[in-house]
């Protein structure tokens, strides 16, 4: 495992799927082969690991919540989870979709998903490297356009639904910590 990068100007995130998403890992490898100085540090699943910056093969939720709200950029795969933390650090995510035709994923749901995200503005949504590396470029230069207001609401109903949910299966969530970026803590405690 490389050494963690406290503040790393982009942080990317490919999830827990078990299935490698080498083609983003090797898009970002390039990025910053190309662009000595810029700091990324990339949460890489079981992806090769790249050879041009940090990456870890897992972070601890408060952890990545945490390096998302202090990066200028968050790139992601197209998993709800991982948009919607960025989200909720404040950024608006670069978003590329895993694609089963290429053993990314064992469906189209991610390429599904992003499409929905675009059209909503809720995400920039890309699928080839140029696009991508475009877009961090912008990200560096104008960081405030892929700043977004942090809203908790979201969040209070992603844990209503599992209040309910485990209401039907007798069972309790663990709903994560407060987040580390410090959203909404106050009315997420009191829906405990």
């Amino acid at each position: 495992m490389a050494p963690k990068v406290s503040f790393p100007q982009i942080v990317v995130a490919v999830g827990t799927d078990h299935h490698p998403f080498d083609r983003l890992v090797e898009w970002i490898d390039e990025y910053v082969a190309i662009r000595p100085g810029t700091t990324l540090l990339v949460q890489r699943g079981t992806s090769r690991p790249p050879a041009n910056c940090d990456s870890v093969e897992l972070l601890p939720h408060g952890e990545l919540c945490e390096v998302f709200a202090t990066a200028v950029a968050t790139v992601s795969h197209g998993g709800p989870s991982t948009v919607m933390d960025a989200r909720m650090a404040g950024r608006l995510p670069i978003v590329v979709a895993r694609d089963p035709a290429l053993g990314e994923h064992v469906d189209d749901h991610q390429i599904r998903f992003t499409e929905h995200l675009a059209r909503h503005g809720m995400a920039r949504v890309v699928d080839d490297r140029r696009s991508l590396h475009a877009l961090l470029d912008e990200a560096l230069a104008h960081p405030d356009r892929f700043a977004v207001p942090i809203e908790d609401a979201s969040m209070i109903g992603v844990m209503e639904f599992a209040r309910a949910v485990d209401g039907i299966l007798a069972t309790t969530t663990p709903i994560v910590p407060p987040s580390p970026a410090g959203v909404g803590d106050e009315r997420m405690r009191t829906l405990r």
